[in-house]
């Protein structure tokens, strides 16, 4: 289920703190489970979160990537 999922992906992130070279996969695995959560209840701080994380994400991601 959803909640499982962000939990689990929350617990992941924990693992790869700043600096982790696949931190920014689990940024974006988290936000991508936020956003299924978001288009199946609608809570706005779904979306709102997920979009961070996805920001997040790409800034430690190389250029043009």
């Amino acid at each position: 289920d959803l909640d499982e999922s962000i939990e689990l992906h929350r617990d992941a992130l924990l693992l790869r703190p700043p600096g982790h070279s696949l931190r920014s996969y689990s940024l974006n695995n988290l936000a991508v489970s936020l956003r299924a959560r978001f288009i199946e209840r609608g809570v706005p701080s779904d979306l709102d979160e997920s979009i961070e994380l996805h920001r997040a994400a790409l800034l430690l991601r190389p250029p043009g990537h």
